[in-house]
């Protein structure tokens, strides 16, 4: 489907904007089967860093999820030896993830295939091909690749840790013997089984179309998969306190106005692409009521 340009009052609007407008008409209609994404249920409820945490080690708790990252090492080509490549933040990882889970689902694989070039992964992912997003996103994959991931979900009479659990398994690649010619990117990732196997047991549909609509804000695709896991879920109106959002999505902020600017902000885009959410704002925060999921799978189920 060819996008219009979206203008106000003959105004052309920003290309976030002006994407999030167009996602949010197309979502209306019936959505095919290429169209659903996949993320861990986990992954929806406790995010990545939104800026570098400058730490080796990073955690995050929701209710009775947690998730621990911390920071791994990759050879370097140069030197070739061991190099910490960071803990991964912002946009990029996520939406790498995303993808990653959605192709595991799809294909009952943890093997996956990816794009021949790292300028085509983007695209995959409907990311701009430019000369400084590609190192961005290049450091980020490096990021994820490299580390572990501790995941801990909390049943009541049970807790499960996948611990350590890696997200990618395995990921080779290749130098070639002419330092002119490009590092050699790899045909395929492998997820690491124990991440592989909760997947199929707690993955998350998601819509495509609101993802991409939502990549150039962390902050925003955050709050869409957290809604998209909580809203069915909601058995009576529930009030979400603004310190409990802060907490959650705004441990980079540390002023409490800019927060709620900066949230509100990105709530409103999540909530264009989740039309048949029931979020309203109260006195003190949101309140949430039970809500159609975002996504059906195939068949209803």
């Amino acid at each position: 489907m060819a996008k219009r340009e979206s203008k106000v009052d003959g105004t052309k609007l920003p290309v976030t904007l002006s994407r999030v407008i167009n996602a949010s008409e197309e979502i209306m209609g019936t959505p095919d089967a290429d169209e659903m994404a996949f993320l861990h249920s986990v992954l929806a409820q406790c995010g990545l860093p939104y800026r570098n945490p400058n730490t080796r080690d990073y955690m995050r708790q929701n209710g009775r999820a947690t998730l621990i990252v911390t920071a791994g090492h990759l050879l370097d080509q140069d030197t070739r030896k061991p190099v910490l490549q960071g803990v991964p933040y912002g946009a990029k990882p996520r939406l790498l993830m995303l993808h990653l889970c959605t192709e595991a689902v799809r294909n009952k694989s943890a093997t996956i295939s990816i794009a021949d070039s790292m300028s085509a992964f983007m695209r995959d992912l409907g990311l701009q091909v430019t000369g400084g997003k590609i190192g961005t996103f290049k450091e980020q994959l490096n990021r994820l690749a490299a580390a572990r991931m501790q995941m801990i979900m909390d049943f009541g009479d049970r807790g499960t840790t996948l611990n350590p659990a890696p997200l990618i398994k395995q990921f080779d690649v290749w130098f070639p013997d002419d330092a002119r010619q490009r590092v050699l990117w790899p045909s395929e990732v492998t997820l690491s089984g124990e991440f592989f196997e909760s997947l199929q047991r707690h993955a998350l549909p998601l819509d495509t179309r609101a993802i991409r609509a939502l990549q150039h804000s962390a902050r925003a695709l955050d709050i869409y998969t957290w809604l998209t896991h909580r809203l069915p879920r909601v058995t009576k109106t529930t009030k979400v306190s603004w310190a409990a959002l802060h907490a959650q999505f705004g441990p980079d902020v540390s002023d409490n106005r800019t927060f709620r600017r900066q949230f509100t902000k990105a709530m409103r885009q999540a909530l264009a692409v989740y039309p048949t959410a029931k979020v309203d704002s109260v006195e003190g925060g949101i309140e949430l009521r039970k809500s159609p999921p975002a996504i059906q799978r195939i068949g209803g189920k």
